[in-house]
């Protein structure tokens, strides 16, 4: 019974901690698009996903433990191309907003 308990616990809190994943955050927008949702929530997810981006605890962790320089520039080149995104994705949906 405790170990069936210890699972559903673990379950929750990984599926708490995957709504700060980047990946689920850019899921989200994709859904969204297909669902035919407003502009602005695309804005706010793609500032999500830019926040995310910047505030990757992988990165973070890494610079701070005094990682290896290529650990640290892989984590570094990841943190960006997913800060990238989201500010890409932001412009796109300010720019279509301001189109309509």
């Amino acid at each position: 019974m405790q170990q069936i308990l210890f699972v559903k616990t673990i379950s929750k809190m990984l599926s708490g901690i995957s709504k700060w994943c980047a990946y689920s955050q850019m899921y989200r927008l994709l859904l969204a698009l297909f669902n035919g949702a407003e502009c602005s929530e695309q804005t706010k997810v793609g500032r999500n996903i830019a926040l995310l981006g910047i505030f990757c605890p992988f990165f973070w962790f890494a610079l701070f433990s005094g990682a290896d320089s290529s650990v640290l520039t892989f984590h570094a080149c990841h943190s960006s191309i997913v800060f990238l995104i989201g500010v890409v994705i932001m412009i796109i949906s300010l720019t279509n907003k301001k189109q309509n």
